[in-house]
């Protein structure tokens, strides 16, 4: 099945209710550096925490591992003399998710409550008030299992002493190299024997765990190499305990010392989540670590399958982008830092906006509009700043000289671009209720280039002209014309839209800020002060107010920019029709 059918699988079994203990929501009244009454919603069972390093991610997801019964946010965010944490006695770092109970979703409060003989203790709370929190009943963390793994602590054995085990040499081990070659007969013993070695009366390792079939298929999978047979064993041969993984194919027997470390990575990945509960939560910190592009879209395609089989939760720290493409926005969160060196998250985010505060370029995917005046273009702009830096990134507005009518006609070549751009017309150019939908018309209404173009006229009030092959008479390849007209209307039922007034100047117009313009220049209040404004439409009443306010028209754009950021500081239906529509595009 492909990844897209899989994705619309499990929204379908998220709708249905089949995830049980499903973590809802997670909201920080107070939190570490996040904005204070930050909110995660985790609309989708695969969660993306996207942003750049230093960002919150990993303090989130310990927040996770901290929601369950039993687990403690303690175990990973400590104060320490160097990094104390500060609580105020009624203000607490605390954290307060939500999760369903018999259809109805819940709120569990957990908060720091440092004690004596544990000053990192964190305990789940009555409700508080002040919390918007519901303080009828006091509800019980959820039940459910946990699979923490951080992929940039997750070294094996070889990789932890040869690269952060300080080294004494002696007479009869002189490096590094030396003590793992002394050293490796005992582990290819207990491998090969599957036995517990004793030395210096001291059990050195676990017996060997064999992973299955069903593993081995994964990890092939997975890392696009065949393996025939896998066995991890943990040991602290190399001084500390740690895993080593031996690895057995047609022409190879070799252990993690001379595999890459992505490797080593998949095969505790696959092996954790093949082996844990059904739905349990996991969390997973950068699992892109030491995977080549190709091995990252397929361990996603893997996770998505899992998630679908086992019911599972994931969540997922990540700088991959090759993670996010194809996944759906609101399984997308992105971390950025605001003004105040706070974390600030959006919740619902495209992978190519998510990919903006990544850096990453995209520059031929940007979402194209085109509008037929430069106040439209102003207009759209704002609202997409206002929407987030990560959005406006991906939208280009372009302003058409011209008017509607050269617009129209220039969208029977635009048609034919791969990247089609959006049309937002004034709302003078609506001239029916809705778009034709050639599809729902009978076929005698529509089988004729002269039926289709009467239709188009009165979808458009333009005559608009095809240049077809050969004679482009009237009558000329009518065949052509017929196929060229059938993709201007659909390119219209699909890519058109309309501002909700006849022109971007009634949007913004305010009558009260227009008085207080003219009131800030005279100084006082004058009765019937728009007498003299609006007289003509609202373009005009611009113009007028322009040159009572600046005595001429070269800062009518200063003023329609005044304009726009009070209207949409106030906020109304039209504001709200246009984030509608931009809002539909990004989808």
């Amino acid at each position: 099945m492909r990844l897209k059918d899989d994705i619309r699988a499990i929204q379908q079994m998220k709708a249905n209710g089949v995830f049980n203990n499903y973590i809802e929501h997670i909201r920080y009244p107070k939190f570490r550096n996040l904005e204070p009454n930050t909110k995660i919603e985790f609309n989708f069972p695969l969660t993306f925490l996207v942003g750049k390093n230093g960002g919150g991610k990993s303090s989130t997801l310990q927040s996770l591992y901290g929601c369950p019964l039993n687990k403690s946010l303690g175990s990973y965010w400590f104060s320490t003399e160097l990094d104390p944490i500060n609580d105020l006695k009624k203000n607490r770092n605390c954290f307060i998710y939500g999760y369903t109970i018999n259809g109805v979703i819940k709120e569990v409060l957990k908060q720091r409550a440092p004690r004596k003989g544990n000053l990192d203790y964190w305990e789940p709370s009555k409700p508080v008030k002040k919390y918007q929190m519901d303080t009828s009943e006091r509800i019980s963390p959820v039940e459910k299992e946990v699979e923490y793994i951080d992929f940039r602590s997750e070294l094996s054995a070889f990789d932890k002493y040869m690269y952060f085990q300080t080294f004494n040499s002696s007479k009869r081990i002189k490096s590094k190299q030396d003590f793992v070659r002394r050293h490796s007969s005992k582990l290819k013993k207990a491998f090969e024997e599957n036995i517990v070695v004793n030395f210096y009366n001291q059990d050195m390792n676990e017996t060997s765990l064999l992973i299955s079939e069903d593993e081995i298929e994964a990890v092939s999978y997975i890392l696009g190499k065949e393996y025939s047979e896998v066995a991890i064993l943990k040991h602290k041969f190399f001084k500390e305990w740690g895993f080593s993984v031996r690895f057995n194919n047609d022409n190879l027997n070799y252990s993690e010392a001379f595999a890459g470390s992505g490797e080593t990575a998949v095969i505790l990945l696959v092996n954790k989540i093949h082996n844990c509960d059904n739905e349990t939560l996991v969390l997973l910190d950068e699992p892109e670590t030491s995977l080549h592009p190709g091995a990252q879209i397929r361990l996603i395609r893997y996770i998505v399958e899992k998630i679908k089989t086992k019911r599972l939760q994931v969540v997922v720290s990540t700088h991959s982008p090759f993670f996010l493409k194809n996944m759906p926005a609101n399984s997308i969160k992105v971390f950025s830092i605001n003004n105040s060196g706070n974390f600030h998250i959006e919740n619902d985010r495209k992978p190519k906006e998510a990919f903006v505060e990544l850096e990453i370029e995209e520059t031929n995917d940007k979402n194209q509009i085109i509008v037929e005046d430069s106040l439209a273009k102003d207009i759209l702009e704002h609202c997409l700043k206002k929407l987030g830096n990560d959005i406006y990134e991906t939208f280009e507005i372009k302003y058409l000289p011209g008017g509607a009518s050269s617009v129209k006609q220039r969208l029977s070549t635009i048609i034919e671009f791969e990247n089609k751009p959006y049309v937002i017309f004034d709302g003078d150019q609506k001239k029916i209720p809705e778009h034709i939908d050639l599809d729902s018309l009978p076929n005698n209404q529509i089988d004729t280039y002269q039926k289709l173009s009467a239709l188009l006229k009165t979808q458009t009030e333009s005559e608009i002209h095809f240049y077809v092959d050969g004679n482009n008479q009237d009558g000329g390849n009518e065949e052509q014309k017929i196929e060229f007209i059938r993709n201007y209307f659909n390119y219209y039922k699909n890519y058109v839209n309309y501002l909700p007034c006849k022109i971007p100047e009634e949007i913004i117009w305010d009558d009260d800020y227009a008085v207080n313009r003219i009131t800030d220049l005279n100084g006082e209040q004058e009765d019937n002060v728009l007498d003299d404004i609006k007289v003509g439409n609202s373009k005009e009443w611009f113009i007028n107010l322009c040159e009572k306010v600046y005595g001429d028209r070269r800062n009518l754009n200063a003023l329609h920019q005044e304009f726009i950021i009070n209207w949409h500081r106030k906020g109304d239906n039209n504001l709200s029709s246009i984030l509608g529509i931009i809002n539909a595009i990004r989808e």
